[in-house]
């Protein structure tokens, strides 16, 4: 996703150091589950489809019938994506 010259794989594949790099200097300990719990938070007060959102953290949608006839494409998802990026880079900025 995050392409990386310095990457094995051509791409970030962790963000452990980066991860590391923020928690020493704001000192506010987290985890990579806490930053999709926030996430999903985010997405569920903008009111964003349940739909919508299981694609966006990539859950199964393997036991809701409904949700296999929904076809959740890159050009469905970016308005849901962009309405929670908005609200999060608002917050970040006050």
């Amino acid at each position: 996703m995050f392409a990386s010259e310095r990457s094995k794989h051509g791409y970030i594949d962790s963000f452990n150091y980066l991860m590391d790099k923020v928690i020493e200097e704001t000192g506010i300990q987290f985890t990579y589950h806490d930053l999709r719990r926030t996430f999903t938070t985010v997405a569920e007060s903008l009111d964003i489809s349940q739909y919508a959102l299981k694609s966006l953290v990539n859950h199964s949608t393997s036991g809701d019938i409904t949700a296999r006839y929904v076809i959740a494409d890159v050009e469905r998802l970016r308005e849901p994506l962009e309405k929670i990026q908005a609200f999060m880079l608002d917050k970040a900025l006050d």
